[in-house]
Formats: structure tokens, sequence, C-alpha cells
């Protein structure tokens, strides 16, 4: 299969799960019933064809409560979409249940792409009190991404030293967490991670081991086991978690990462985020918001950043006319900007524009030498959560990229 079929055969894909998605959803906010009228109209227009697609999805959502289950809404079982960024199109199943009296909810889960990314996961609330405002969650993930895509370290990385590498292993966390305002979230994480790195099995593309060296890449032949623990703070003020029109959503983190086994890969590591929608119309059918996205690393002389958890710019959430993670180095900004249009409650269509760069050394992070993104998409959503995004960039130099997101967000 050529390069050029393939592209087509995934946007094919990409554009038929949208569909279906928007499909779905537009079913589940169909009336609970039809006036008799409305039913002999159907059938006269539409002999002998009782049950079209939108009818058999209008049912087929009802009977399932699909979107209940996507949203969390209710416990049983429910399909996991999506695993990582850069995994492609995944699915696979999932089960929330009540345990222990329904003191704890368990919630199992795994997940193959295309890409034959896997995942495993496990997630349980041990403790809800403080009338819902405190939680106590474990997580657990065991994880193997075969083609993770690495070019090299720094901003002026390019195309042809493009390679893949397999990262898997496992991540153990607990996390507790407390919402003392409606608007203000924080808590603290604790956890263990086992990370190995393999060869890549990306078509086309050298092992990331056959290209560079452990000199220049940290991390790349040996690999230490984490101890690690974070402290985030949450400030929400949007309209809607999963769908917002309205309002803000601030993020911060920091984080001490050690190592446990090799005693050579010690740091810090800082994120924030800043997001601001605002409506251009009274029924929120025309919104813009833009985005501020900032990480940096910092370790000891003494000490290295492992080249997998260096920050990064590229991807559906940074600069989306380049790869997922495609420049990284030990400080990462990006911002942008997006116009949104609702024409249908299940539909959205957007334009953005997004900016970014990545650097060694903090003084870098200016406006200059900015590596840019233009693009449009869609959106597949009900009124309270976003289930698909569809994203087409372009001017960065490096053709046109598409990035599907399919899954509830996180944040």
């Amino acid at each position: 299969m050529t390069p050029a079929t393939k592209h087509r055969v995934r946007a094919f894909v990409l554009g038929s799960a949208v569909v279906l998605i928007a499909t779905t959803a537009q079913a589940q906010q169909a009336p609970e019933s039809t006036p008799p009228e409305k039913v002999a109209v159907t059938k006269a227009t539409n002999e002998p064809d009782d049950s079209s697609f939108i009818d058999t999805a209008r049912e087929w959502a009802k009977e399932t409560r699909i979107i209940d289950r996507l949203q969390g809404d209710i416990d049983g079982w429910y399909p996991r979409l999506g695993i990582t960024r850069g995994s492609g199109f995944a699915i696979g199943p999932g089960y929330r249940m009540r345990v222990f009296g329904d003191q704890v909810l368990l919630d199992v889960s795994g997940a193959l792409s295309y890409r034959l990314y896997k995942s495993f996961d496990v997630r349980a609330r041990w403790v809800q009190a403080w009338h819902e405002r405190a939680a106590l969650w474990t997580e657990f993930r065991a994880e193997d991404y075969p083609q993770e895509h690495f070019y090299g370290v720094g901003p002026d990385t390019t195309e042809d030293t493009r390679t893949s590498y397999d990262l898997h292993g496992f991540d153990l966390r607990v996390r507790g967490e407390v919402t003392p305002l409606p608007w203000l979230k924080t808590g603290i994480v604790g956890g263990y991670l086992k990370p190995r790195i393999g060869r890549g099995h990306a078509p086309d593309y050298p092992s990331t081991d056959e290209i560079f060296t452990d000199v220049t890449v940290p991390g790349l032949l040996e690999q230490p086991d984490f101890v690690r623990a974070e402290a985030f703070v949450d400030v929400d003020f949007r309209d809607s978690r999963g769908n917002p029109t309205q309002g803000g959503f601030y993020q911060a983190s920091y984080g001490v990462w050690n190592d446990h086994t090799l005693d050579r890969y010690d740091f810090q590591r800082f994120d924030g985020s800043l997001t601001q929608y605002l409506p251009l119309t009274t029924d929120h059918k025309h919104v813009v918001s833009g985005r501020v996205n900032t990480s940096f690393v910092n370790n000891a002389s003494d000490s290295r950043v492992p080249f997998y958890v260096l920050p990064y710019i590229g991807g559906h959430d940074t600069v989306r006319s380049f790869r997922e993670f495609r420049f990284r180095d030990e400080n990462a900004m990006s911002f942008g900007a997006e116009y949104r249009w609702i024409p249908l409650k299940w539909v959205s269509t957007v334009a953005f524009a997004d900016f970014g760069k990545v650097g060694r050394n903090w003084q870098d992070m200016n406006l200059s030498d900015l590596k840019k993104g233009y693009g449009f998409g869609l959106r597949a959503h009900t009124a309270k959560q976003t289930f698909a995004k569809l994203d087409f960039g372009f001017g960065g130099g490096e053709g046109w990229r598409t990035f599907l997101t399919v899954g509830i967000p996180t944040s």
C-alpha cells in the first residue's frame, strides 16, 4: 500500500468514526416518543424501509443508554474509546461497579488501537467524604506503545531523523483530592513508575537506538524505576466541563521524580495551563477561546532527564501542524486561539491557530522562531460532553496533519 493510499484510508476511517459518534449523540438527544402523525409521515416517505440507519441508531442509543455510559453517569459496561496521544483510534471494553457495600467504585478497562497500542487500567475510589468534596483513588495502568516517534532533542530537528521506539511498563498511583469550593480542586499524587524502552515497530522508520546513543538521548539504553510525588491545583470556571462555551480553566502542577534504582535520573517538573472561553453571541453558538501552556524540567548537574518525559510541542493540544511529540527539550511553551461555530446541538466546526517552541534554557522561551500551525476541525458532542475531535492542521512546513481524539475529557 502506497503512502498516499494509506493516508486516504486513514482519513476515511477517521471521518467515519466522527460521523458515527455524532450520529449516536444525535440519537441520544432525540425525544423519547414521536407523535403518531409524525410516524405516519415517516413511513409514507420511507417505504419500504421502516428501520433507517438513524432510526436504528436512536433505538439502540435509548436501549443501551450509550451516552450515559460514556459519560460515566451509570454503572455497568461501557465502551472505552482511546488510549493515549499518538495511539490512533482505539476501542475496548470497560466495566464500572460498586463493591464492599457500595462504598468503593471500581473501574476496569482495556483498549487496543489499530497501531497495536495496548493498555489495561484499574481505578478504584476508596473514599468519598465531606459531602463528596474529598476522595481517595488508586490507579494502575499497564501499557505498551510500540510506535512512539522521536526526532532528537531541541528545536532544530528535522524529519530526516525520525525514528520510533517502544515504550512499555506500568504506573501505580495513589491520588487524594479535595474540592473545598465548586471551582477549586487541589490534591497530591504519589506513585511508582516502571518505564521500559524497546525497539520501535513503526514501518518505514529505523528504531531509535539505531540512530541515537545514550550520550545524546538520556534514558535510551537504561531506564530507572521512579518514585514520584506531585501536587496540583485546578481552578475551573467553565460553564460545562465536557463541552465548555464560557469561562476559564487554569491548572498548575509540580512534581518530584526520584530515580529509585539507578540514582542517575532525579528531576523536578512543572506544568501550567490556562484556557479561556468567550461566547460571541447570547445563544453561545459562536465561541472564541485562547490557551497558554508551559512546561519545564529541572535536574541537578549529576542527574539526567529521560527523553521520553521531556516537555514537548506538536500534537492535538499544542501545535497541530506537527506530529505528536515532534519537538522535545527541557522547556516548552505553546499558545493558540480557536473559533468555534455550533450549528447543531451535536456537531461543531472550528478554525484555529497554534504557536509554540522548545528550548534548552528558560531564557530561550520568547516569541522568536515560533513553530506555527493553522487549521480547522469538527467536534461531536452532547450538551454536556465532547466525544470526538477531528482536526486538520497545516502551516508547519511538514505537510498536513490529522488528529482524531476520541473519549471523555479527563479535565
